[in-house]
């Protein structure tokens, strides 16, 4: 399903936009602070029902207005699918083919797969980056996954509230556990599987950018430092008691819950088991950020049968030519994408019926012919 028409009122800087798009590449340039960044924000809200860069509605709103506008409209084997949102009073609503629907409702009917320069913090940034990463796409590739995660996060919230309310260890807490490790190995079980599926897309998108220098792994880190690569339920329900059996009187002094997916990690290394968080240069932190998520296109095409949107925010000032070529390559094999730059030369391809240029101006965007 691609995106062939964007429209914007009063959303961020841009006052009235209409924006026909190819199904291939999409490709927006200019000066910082023009508005390309917040054509990809609303493709992501017409994806997801929520921005990639803000949890604050109001945010998204023109400055001076009440409200804003975005509307949608998708297109599958000659078939059009119209979304629309608006924002204002507080509150969004969201229609689908003019029908009131709720925004959970839209939750990647239409995979997207986005990245930003923020995305960076994925690799130098600390253990929930990587865990709300692993929890989108588990909840993109399936629906689900949504309600396993928000089952045990309901517990994990009843569970530090009972920790606060006593002092000392309590039988009623055995309780807990039960629903918690219950809860808890869902969630655990989910991400390991989703890791070792992705592992050769991830893996093969990182040798396609890296030019076939490094090699990347990703392992799953639960339970403190153990690296968890079967989803065998009854030694992680061992492992998960024995911790929990451990850390009960700390607990109780700290009140919070010291063990669980909640503080779970993936660990990335490159060649010989390297620590790329803490040992890897700027440039193969990026690449290996941009691998993780390029690797979900191809899995969540192959899940879902439908290849994901893809939003690349200025990914290429950092590249040098080869990498950039090399990227590029990659995605005119992909799905329909939607790439920003601060210059034109950052882009070493021509124009085409499926590769298509806009310099964007001061919320103006012009196609270049």
């Amino acid at each position: 399903m691609n995106l062939s028409c964007l429209e914007l009122k009063h959303f961020r800087n841009y006052n009235n936009l209409i924006i026909n798009f190819s199904p291939g590449m999409n490709i927006f340039f200019g000066q910082n602070a023009q508005g390309k960044t917040n054509l990809l924000e609303a493709v992501s809200l017409l994806c997801l029902g929520r921005s990639f860069r803000t949890r604050k509605d109001s945010e998204l709103i023109q400055w001076g207005s009440e409200a804003a506008f975005v509307r949608g409209t998708f297109v599958d084997n000659g078939l059009e699918d119209v979304i629309e949102i608006g924002i204002g009073e507080g509150q969004k609503k969201f229609k689908q083919n003019g029908h009131e629907v709720k925004g959970t409702a839209l939750f990647s009917q239409v995979p997207v797969v986005s990245f930003a320069p923020d995305d960076l913090q994925l690799i130098k940034g600390g253990p929930q980056l990587r865990r709300d990463f692993l929890d989108l796409y588990l909840a993109q590739l399936d629906p689900a996954y949504r309600v396993t995660y928000y089952k045990f996060y309901k517990i994990l919230q009843q569970r530090n509230r009972f920790l606060k309310e006593v002092r000392l260890v309590n039988r009623e807490l055995e309780v807990w556990n039960e629903q918690f490790i219950d809860a808890g190995l869902k969630v655990i079980c989910s991400r390991i599987q989703l890791i070792e599926k992705i592992k050769p897309y991830i893996k093969a998108a990182h040798e396609q950018i890296s030019l076939n220098r490094e090699a990347l792994n990703l392992d799953y880190l639960s339970f403190g430092s153990h690296i968890i690569r079967e989803p065998d339920d009854k030694k992680l329900r061992e492992l998960f008691q024995n911790e929990l059996a451990r850390v009960s009187r700390e607990e109780f002094e700290r009140k919070l819950t010291l063990v669980g997916p909640q503080r779970d990690d993936l660990r990335i290394t490159i060649g010989d088991q390297i620590d790329i968080r803490n040992y890897g240069s700027q440039g193969q932190q990026r690449t290996a950020a941009l691998a993780l998520k390029l690797g979900m296109i191809d899995i969540l095409k192959d899940v879902r049968e439908m290849p994901p949107l893809l939003l690349l925010d200025d990914v290429m000032s950092e590249f040098d030519n080869d990498r950039k070529q090399a990227l590029l390559s990659l995605l005119l094999s992909s799905s329909q994408t939607f790439l920003t730059s601060t210059g034109r030369s950052d882009f070493p391809i021509e124009a085409s019926v499926n590769t298509v240029f806009y310099q964007v101006i001061k919320g103006a965007v012009i196609h270049e012919s």
